[in-house]
């Protein structure tokens, strides 16, 4: 209480206009092979031209670069990518078996001896098609050198005025490292570099650049949580809502990524089927059955899509069949932007997919009566509305309102946002002041959600029935959020109903 010592006006602020902030409903992370880029890094993209700048293009190790496009291509916008290689020791990062290509240059005295060591900025053989030209500097051509950097013979950057003299400010480490898109540079002349110390005239290739794909496992994917490769890569990055290994369908890798999922409990796991498979064989995959061992694959943090998709590869214009992962993302991502979280990503509208030609396997209505309840959400074609995402069940065998994507996405949604909101009442007095305070946060948040069409109905209860003596005296507050999530109309049933002509429809319906 404060202290009062002379009479006077004193002035005390209460702030009860705490709200539930927005939170990110589509963001999505992939992780897989790439042509460059950081490797065991999570990188944010936001468009198709990023992704190419800072991952390159197609290769044909990997459905990497075709998902990220497809991604961009049905309505994503925001993307995180790990680009992995494999590692001798998973727990360990000095194992890299990449490498980064790189040529050694000598200096200008009577006897050469090394002078600057140049490397590509990160591992791949993409390095090999990187060179170097030095000239004699443009404003001191005496002391100073310019270096010109190509790739693919093509001139991508130009650094003019260069000094051996680790002193100056136009040092060549600080002219281009943390500068260069490309390169990476080492001074190996002595401090005090002299004129004779310049790299000798003449271009260069760089050379030894390695992939690091020889060996590579599904430990490469997966990772170590010690370590934060592979899925691990992106425990740092709480704006996470999907996660995809493009291509990968490997038992290993999906039951990781599953269990990456369920242990964060903000994101869902898109898993792709096996490419060529028939109905039949891939409901065997998805329970583990027929030519599959594995246990069935059974979580409400996950979802199955079948089958593959057929494209114009942009590499050679030939039809090339790519996993769905990618589209069904960037078509979650759209519905978010043209919807609400808790809309289903399927349909006509919300689950068309762009940019496609043709499937893998055209599923029959027949066919999808059988995948369906089995938990494999179907790409179809339809004559009059293109190739559309046709369902949308998460992969928890058990039914439940969270077998649907769009309920399991609402409840992360909510419980994420009313999570991170909620913290102003951590070391707040265990009171009914701070049960009714948090209660004003939490009802208008629900209630626009019902508003919104998401809820049928909620309740809140923070109390003395969930605040009893004992709970109190553990320092502990438990509020009970109850939820009746809304349904989607899945299964359309129209009855024509013939009467007579002089029938009453008053009395009828």
């Amino acid at each position: 209480m404060p202290t009062y010592l002379s009479p006077g006006i004193y002035t005390r602020e209460t702030d009860f206009s705490f709200y539930v902030k927005q939170i990110s409903t589509s963001s999505a992370a992939m992780v897989g092979v790439a042509e460059k880029g950081p490797i065991n890094k999570p990188v944010l993209v936001t468009s198709w031209e990023q992704f190419i700048n800072r991952f390159g293009s197609y290769i044909n190790e990997s459905y990497l670069a075709y998902a990220a496009r497809a991604f961009f291509d049905n309505g994503g916008s925001v993307l995180y990518v790990t680009r992995i290689a494999h590692l001798t020791d998973p727990t360990d990062r000095d194992t890299l078996t990449a490498l980064k290509a790189s040529v050694v240059l000598q200096n200008r005295e009577a006897t050469p001896a090394d002078a600057l060591r140049i490397e590509a900025v990160n591992e791949g053989v993409w390095g090999d098609r990187l060179s170097v030209s030095i000239e004699d500097g443009s404003l001191d051509p005496a002391n100073h050198f310019n270096l010109v950097v190509r790739h693919k013979g093509d001139v991508v950057e130009v650094f003019k005025d260069l000094s051996m003299d680790e002193t100056l400010p136009n040092h060549v480490e600080l002219a281009i490292n943390d500068r260069s898109d490309f390169i990476l540079v080492q001074d190996l002349a002595a401090a005090m570099g002299t004129p004779g110390d310049r790299p000798a005239l003449g271009v260069f290739t760089l050379s030894g650049g390695d992939n690091g794909l020889t060996d590579l496992a599904d430990a490469d994917f997966i990772g170590d949580p010690s370590q934060h490769t592979g899925l691990y890569g992106f425990d740092e990055i709480d704006a996470l809502n999907l996660l995809m290994v493009p291509g990968v369908t490997t038992v290993p890798v999906i039951n990781a990524g599953i269990a990456y999922a369920e242990g964060r409990k903000d994101l869902l796991f898109i898993a792709d089927t096996p490419m060529h498979l028939e109905p039949l064989e891939a409901v065997d995959f998805r329970k583990g059955q027929g030519m599959y061992s594995h246990a069935a694959f059974n979580s409400s943090y996950a979802a199955l899509y079948y089958p593959w998709l057929e494209i114009s590869d942009p590499v050679n214009s030939r039809k090339k069949l790519v996993p769905p992962c990618g589209a069904v993302a960037g078509c979650i991502a759209r519905s978010d932007q043209k919807t609400n979280v808790w809309n289903a990503p399927a349909g006509i509208d919300r689950g068309r997919i762009f940019n496609t030609l043709s499937l893998d396997y055209k599923t029959s209505r027949g066919e999808r009566d059988v995948l369906y309840p089995e938990g494999v959400n179907v790409i179809a074609v339809f004559p009059d509305t293109g190739i559309n995402i046709w369902g949308q069940k998460t992969l928890q065998s058990q039914p439940s309102a969270v077998d649907r994507i769009n309920v399991r996405r609402l409840m992360m949604y909510m419980e994420e946002a009313i999570s991170e909101s909620s913290r102003f009442v951590v070391f707040e007095p265990n009171h009914p002041q701070t049960w009714r305070a948090l209660g004003r946060l939490i009802n208008p948040f629900l209630q626009d959600i019902k508003d919104k069409g998401g809820l049928y109905d909620f309740a809140f209860q923070c109390d003395e029935e969930t605040n009893t003596p004992a709970v109190i005296d553990r320092n502990e507050m438990v509020a009970r959020v109850f939820v009746k999530p809304t349904k989607t109309a899945e299964f359309i049933e129209l009855n024509f109903i013939l009467t007579s002509t002089g029938a009453d429809f008053k009395e009828i319906i």
